[in-house]
């Protein structure tokens, strides 16, 4: 759970404004029910489907693989909420770091789908993937462009 000053600075910084996360908490309750948003602290009370806890879950067990698989791209990426922006690039670096260190060419070439602009991981798959390898082309290409 959250006190509402730690969910205030969580989404809107330091210069949040207490009332307005009462407000916007009060129409969540209203609308999802008193059960399922708790408050004093504010928390849920369901269980949570999301794909980034997925790709956490299957990183902290070690599956670097199914994390990459079930990585859709950055969390949020429009959104400026400080927790949202610290959780998405935790979790990229996290996953990124795991992938690079693990070396394995599946994994590589699921988050190289995802985030093509990434030349460091670009060029490790490229290093990694046969000469056989019908996607060679497309990451070869993908690092000469960066070059």
């Amino acid at each position: 759970g959250r006190t509402g000053d730690e969910l205030a600075t969580d989404l809107y910084g330091e210069d949040a404004k207490l009332v307005t996360v009462r407000a916007e908490m009060h129409r969540l309750r209203v609308s999802l029910g008193m059960r399922v948003v708790r408050a004093q602290p504010y928390r849920l009370q369901a269980r949570i489907v999301a794909d980034f806890l997925g790709v956490r879950a299957a990183l902290a067990e070690g599956r670097v693989r199914d994390a990459a698989r079930a990585y859709r791209g950055q969390l949020l990426p429009r959104s400026d909420a400080p927790a949202i922006r610290e959780e998405r690039e935790q979790l990229h670096l996290a996953l990124r770091r795991a992938v690079l260190d693990g070396r394995d060419v599946e994994a590589a070439w699921l988050l190289h789908r995802v985030d093509g602009d990434d030349l460091e991981l670009a060029e490790q798959l490229l290093g990694l993937i046969g000469r056989a390898d019908p996607r060679r082309p497309e990451v070869a290409a993908r690092v000469a462009r960066s070059r």
